[in-house]
């Protein structure tokens, strides 16, 4: 019995450790209209370029900024389709990635938008936007791993970005951004801001912690520094993201909304 047991027991230490992404799928990597345009000259193989490490803080602004441009997606597609815009994504775990980072345990290819299945009748209505739409919830940055951690900041945002799906969609990106919708827009921003100060909070906390005891020298010299440089990131995203407005923002979603309208967005993400 007592080696049954333990048999089940590294059957779940085993399931714990599989690689989460060969459970999605693969899509296209398809670089981001708002991304720096490829030049072979400046930038080297495009392998290369695709699989560059991407600042840290400027990955989380994005994770912000690309969210309304999402939403501006997913209300140009639902117009086009008569699928109802809350219908057409679910929340929970990524079901599609592009690429892994290719650079070891501390990079890692995090998601800029994180969102669940899409609705199988997109599929039936529009293959080609239902192809565009799943390259772009698989688009990957490579970043430090301390950006996409699930119990840090990045977790944060994985769970915001879920969850805040239906906010999303009541959001009508057409015409000009009135107070109601200015409202919209800043509570969301605002929830996200928060997530942010919360992760820099408790990285302060963490660097400066019992200032008066006395820490064994070798873990003193191993733990401040990555502590400090945790802050250091964080403290860098906070300031990224409160450049973001509620003007910017808004203007971001109808930039997603007029790239389906005008088909740019099939054209460019549908790489089957």
């Amino acid at each position: 019995m007592r080696s049954i047991c333990v048999l089940l027991l590294l059957l779940c230490i085993a399931i714990s450790f599989t690689d989460g992404t060969k459970k999605r799928k693969r899509t296209d990597v398809v670089s981001d209209t708002s991304s720096t345009t490829y030049n072979r000259k400046k930038h080297g193989p495009r392998e290369q370029y695709n699989c560059r490490v991407r600042d840290p803080s400027q990955h989380i602004a994005t994770r912000l900024t690309r969210y309304f441009i999402f939403g501006g997606i997913l209300q140009g597609i639902a117009e086009k389709t008569g699928i109802p815009r809350d219908k057409l994504v679910l929340g929970g775990a990524s079901q599609f990635q592009d690429q892994t980072s290719g650079r070891g345990l501390n990079v890692h290819a995090a998601h800029v938008i994180r969102a669940g299945a899409i609705d199988p009748r997109l599929k039936d209505k529009d293959a080609s936007l239902n192809t565009a739409l799943q390259n772009y919830l698989g688009h990957t940055q490579n970043v430090l791993s301390l950006a996409n951690a699930w119990h840090g900041v990045g977790g944060a945002i994985d769970q915001f970005q879920s969850s805040r799906l239906t906010d999303l969609a009541k959001i009508d990106f057409t015409g000009k951004l009135d107070p109601t919708k200015r409202r919209a827009v800043e509570r969301i921003m605002q929830t996200f801001r928060d997530i942010t100060d919360k992760h820099v909070q408790y990285a302060t906390k963490k660097a400066t912690a019992k200032p008066n005891a006395k820490p064994n020298a070798k873990r003193a010299k191993n733990k401040q520094p990555a502590a400090n440089s945790n802050q250091k990131v964080l403290q860098a995203d906070k300031a990224a993201i409160y450049c973001a407005t509620p003007e910017m923002l808004y203007e971001n979603g109808r930039a997603g909304y007029g790239m389906v309208k005008t088909g740019e967005f099939a054209k460019h993400y549908d790489r089957p």
